[in-house]
């Protein structure tokens, strides 16, 4: 099967580092091994495409691309006959400079996704962003507000995914480093199991349909 994970940092790996915001870090990411999707590699054509700072429908000021809506056409087109699409999406556009409700978050994710199906007939794996914690010296400069958001959001997205008949997986309980955004070792894990769980589940009814 070929399936595309498509996101943000939490995609890429991004170890978590208190010093992340300034402008003399340097991101640095987790081996492949140790990312939640890797176990897919296995009997699966994995594409990987996570970026930092990706948003569902905002622009990034420090780097370019970022917004998935503008996007989004011109990244699949690397891609050819996906079956399955895992979206993790959401964590950046609860920072509070773009100051959205999470019910608009879930609106422009909503309209993300109706443009994906617009060009692809794969199937669909939505991940709500993990719980952002407000007590950090990043969060509580870049995401005022977020950790109710990401709360919300999880509920938002599940009715998604009930609504357009996706596979939906819960990062709300993930376990966050330090920075309060991003996944730990153990995080990458826990999701890991999540979403192999789900697979198994979305394969079981594939062949059920199929007979």
């Amino acid at each position: 099967m070929k399936i595309l994970c498509y996101g943000d940092s939490n995609t890429w790996g991004y170890i978590p580092n208190v010093n992340g915001y300034s402008k003399t870090a340097i991101a640095q990411q987790y081996n492949k091994q140790d990312c939640w999707w890797y176990p897919l590699t296995q009997q699966n054509k994995l594409f990987i495409n996570g970026l930092c700072g990706r948003c569902i429908a905002h622009e990034n000021k420090w780097l370019e691309n970022r917004n998935a809506f503008i996007t989004i056409e011109k990244d699949l087109e690397k891609y050819n006959n996906i079956d399955l699409i895992i979206l993790q999406l959401g964590t950046n556009d609860c920072k509070s400079q773009y100051d959205d409700p999470a019910e608009e978050i879930a609106k422009n994710f909503q309209n993300l996704i109706n443009k994906i199906k617009s060009i692809s007939n794969a199937h669909f794996m939505i991940i709500s962003p993990a719980q952002i914690k407000e007590d950090t010296a990043i969060t509580q400069k870049y995401y005022k507000g977020a950790n109710k958001k990401s709360i919300q959001l999880n509920n938002l997205y599940e009715k998604i995914a009930n609504k357009n008949g996706f596979i939906f997986v819960s990062g709300l309980d993930l376990d966050i480093g330090e920075d309060g955004e991003h996944l730990t070792l153990l995080g990458h894990k826990q999701l890991s199991q999540k979403v192999i769980k789900a697979f198994i589940e979305y394969e079981q009814n594939l062949t059920k349909e199929q007979k």
